[in-house]
Order: structure tokens, then C-alpha cells, then sequence
């Protein structure tokens, strides 16, 4: 969120309402300029009548709803961007301005590989299901009406032009900041370090921290024994905490994510049930570390397997590809040379939110007029 409001206010005024969770406080004070007015809401939770009759896959927080509809009634806006479906229950309905909503990625290509697991915890499989379900039928049923959608990537465009015909639909890839980030000066290797980051809350990482702790990581240490395992991100679910023990950390949340990206050999990622940009990913690239994921994992990202990185759809795959790279010292540095130079061509984020400028300009242009 800091890059996009950096960006969107460098050229036009915003304000900002967000909910007040995950430290809002430090938020605010990194947000400090870069917006006109920054409100942080306290979430109360959906009322009763909500939660009885509730049909979306996301429920209404009322405190958040109230904030919004008083500043949208209350003042004069050429649009509103909303930061995700979930965040969509807060805006009234209808909305009297355009409305922007950024999807972050729309959909999977198919509901296989979650059937299938790729190997990925059982544990999270049947939420993953329920949850697909109701959005499934939100899709088909109750889409909110939008000006446009933005996606992070071609595949995504071309999914949801296809299941909503004349939507305006704009690419907007993820991000990350090369100038923050800067690569390893080299890959020698004396300890050898696997690093996995994310949201540990979330089903999708839980899923993949646990094949990596579980059915990776063991034959690492067998042909590596002081080979280290960190899986690093906030609020770890307990089924990830429970991980922890030889040669495996699970950090929580950490105050500087640089210095494990710095410390790290090798970034896996075994996503096998999502898809999705990833932002993470992305930081991997940017910091120069050598890639192992999954093909899910970098859809509509611009890499080639085998080139800027390595691509194992399955454990007994990614166990060897992580052997390879560990025993050769080469291999690492040609693979940590090549994701730094996609990070720096394609995702920097002074390239990526660029088409927002024109869109805005053009809704705002068309609000003028209808004034």
C-alpha cells in the first residue's frame, strides 16, 4: 500500500480510511505526506443481522462502512480505490463516484491443483474449497459493479474479461523497491540457509511452511546436516509454531525482513494450491537470492524457468533442485544474477504502477464532465 499511495499521491490528492490493525500505528506515521487526510478505523465486526444473513465470502465491518459512507457523503471525490474484494462490503452500494477495484489476482486457472494438493497440508484443503465456493457463486451472482478492475497480471485479464464480459479491466503487476533491496555480494556458502517468507496465518503459506518443514526439508538435512530451514512472516499460525525444532526457526514477525533475505542461501517456495503474483517472490528476486518454486507460484510473473530461476511442481522435485543448487556455488550465482535482473527490468515500482496515472486522469476527466 505504500508504494501505491507514494505513487497516486505524488499526483493526485487522496485520502485515505484503512482498518486499524497489524501495527496501524507505524503505518500511519510511514503514510505521514503522502496522503491529504489518513483515517484509521478501529474494526468493530458485522452486525447480527450480518453475520445471520451473510452471503458473501467477506463479511461488513460496520465501523469501517460507517467511516467511509460519512466521507463519501460528506465530501466531493473524482473515484475510490478499493485495496481488494474484501475491503468492497465498506463502500456504499450504489456508489456515487467510480470505483476502482484492485483484485490483486482474479481467480485459479482451475480448482485441480487444491483438489490435488501438489502435496501441500491436508489440514487447509477444505477451507480452501468452501472458500472458493462462495466466491465462486459472489462471481456468478452478486459482482459488485465497478468502473474497473485491476490484475496483476495478462492471465488474470483474461480470466475475469471472460467471466465478465465489458468489464474494464487494467493490468497493474505487483511491485518491488530495487533501491530498498539491494542483492547478496556473493553466494559463497558456509552454512547453507533455506528461506521461506509470507503471511503465516495465511492457508496458502501454512500449507506451504508445512511441506517444506515436513516432506522437504528432512532430506535436505540428511545430505546437508547443518542446513538451516527459517520460515519468517507474521502472526504464524499455530500449525506452522508447531514446526519449530532441528535446524527449523519460525521467526514471527520480524523488524527488518533485509537481513534475512541477506542471510538466506536459497529462497523456496512451494506454493501448490494458489496463484498469484507475489509480492514475496518478488523481494526474493530483488535481493538476488537463487528461486525454487512452483509453476502456480509464478504465474503472470515474467521469468522462464530454468533461466531466472527453477520451477519443481512437486517435494521429491524440489528436494533434488535444492541439492543441485547447493552443491554448486555457479549455478547459484547465475540464477541470483538473472532474478535480480527480471526484478530490476520488470517489477521495479517506479515500471509497475505507471497505468494507474492514465486511468485515473481519464476517470477524473469523465467526473469533471458529468459535474
Amino acid at each position: 500500500m505504500f508504494h501505491l499511495l507514494r505513487f497516486l499521491g505524488s499526483r493526485f490528492p487522496v485520502d485515505l480510511i484503512a482498518p486499524a490493525i497489524d501495527r496501524w500505528e507505524e503505518s500511519q506515521r510511514l503514510l505521514q505526506g503522502l496522503c491529504a487526510e489518513t483515517t484509521f478505523v478501529r474494526p468493530r465486526g458485522p452486525s447480527l443481522l450480518d453475520r445471520i444473513g451473510l452471503v458473501r465470502p467477506y463479511a461488513k465491518d460496520r465501523a469501517l462502512a460507517a467511516a467511509v459512507r460519512e466521507r463519501i457523503t460528506s465530501r466531493v471525490y473524482g473515484a475510490v480505490h478499493v485495496e481488494t474484494l474484501p475491503m468492497m462490503p465498506s463502500l456504499p452500494a450504489p456508489a456515487a463516484v467510480p470505483v476502482v477495484l484492485d483484485l490483486w489476482s482474479y481467480g485459479l486457472p482451475s480448482p485441480l491443483p487444491v483438489l490435488r494438493g501438489g502435496g501441500g497440508g491436508a489440514t487447509g484443503r477444505p477451507k480452501h474449497l468452501a472458500h472458493r465456493l462462495k466466491l465462486g457463486l459472489y462471481d456468478r451472482w452478486c459482482w459488485p459493479a465497478t468502473s474497473c478492475l485491476t490484475v496483476v497480471s495478462e492471465e488474470d485479464r483474461l480470466r475475469c474479461e471472460t467471466a465478465h464480459p465489458g468489464q474494464r479491466v487494467v493490468v497493474v503487476p505487483n511491485g518491488v523497491d530495487c533501491q530498498a533491496i539491494r542483492p547478496k555480494p556473493d553466494q559463497a556458502m558456509t552454512s547453507p540457509v533455506l528461506l521461506f517468507t509470507g503471511d503465516m496465518s495465511a492457508e496458502s503459506d501454512v500449507d506451504a511452511a508445512t511441506v517444506l518443514a515436513t516432506e522437504v526439508f528432512p532430506s535436505i538435512r540428511r545430505e546437508f546436516p547443518k542446513a538451516e530451514l527459517r520460515l519468517v512472516g507474521r502472526t504464524p499460525d499455530p500449525r506452522v509454531t508447531r514446526l519449530a525444532g532441528p535446524g527449523i526457526t519460525v521467526t514471527g514477525n520480524v523488524p527488518d525482513m533485509q537481513a534475512h533475505l541477506r542471510a538466506a542461501t536459497i529462497y523456496v517456495a512451494p506454493h501448490f494450491t494458489t496463484s498469484g503474483t507475489r509480492t514475496k517472490l518478488l523481494e526474493a528476486m530483488a535481493a538476488g537470492l537463487p528461486i525454487i518454486t512452483t509453476s502456480l507460484a509464478i504465474e503472470g510473473i515474467k521469468v522462464q524457468p530454468g533461466r531466472d530461476l527453477l520451477v519443481a511442481d512437486q517435494p521429491a522435485d524440489m528436494i533434488e533442485s535444492i541439492q543441485t543448487l547447493l552443491a554448486s556455488q555457479p549455478d547459484r550465482e547465475r540464477f541470483a544474477q538473472a532474478a535480480r535482473h527480471m526484478a530490476e527490468v520488470w517489477y521495479d515500482w517506479s515500471r509497475c504502477l505507471w497505468p494507474l496515472e492514465p486511468l485515473y486522469h481519464e476517470l477524473l476527466a469523465s467526473t469533471a464532465l458529468a459535474c
